[in-house]
């Protein structure tokens, strides 16, 4: 099930099922299903250009690998961005996607131990509004 969600502004928005957001992190959470995670998910930053950064917190120096699939659809059309990764010392490193607003951006993130384990996924359908015009 997808978590939706509307940035606008600058100002994170969420109504959804699977997961939280902070106005202040603008962080899209995903689903832990591994107790030694505190927390994963995509922070959300930008004004015109929205990135996107997937993290792990963890309570162990995990490894494993990890995949985000980002497909955005907008204005100047349909694109999808792929990455996947092995990560260790329980981060997933500095991964950075860049997407234009407005758009409607699809993400499917999971994260996995080197055992084939999931540690956690996100699966988010977000709005990036058209940011604001500062006076």
């Amino acid at each position: 099930m997808f978590q939706k969600a509307t940035i606008a502004g600058g100002i994170f928005f969420l109504s959804g099922m699977t997961g939280e957001a902070s106005m202040n992190d603008r962080i899209v959470t995903g689903e832990i299903l591994d107790q030694r995670l505190a927390q994963c998910g995509v922070r959300i930053d930008g004004t015109e250009i929205a990135t996107l950064r997937p993290f792990i917190e963890t309570s162990e120096a995990l490894t494993g690998t990890f995949r985000i699939n980002v497909t955005k659809r907008s204005r100047s059309g349909t694109s999808m961005t792929s990455q996947s990764n092995r990560f260790a010392n329980g981060s997933l490193g500095e991964t950075v996607l860049a997407v234009d607003r407005p758009s409607t951006v699809v993400i499917d993130m999971q994260v996995n131990g080197m055992d084939g384990k999931t540690y956690c996924r996100v699966n988010a359908e977000i709005e990036l509004e058209e940011p604001s015009i500062r006076l």
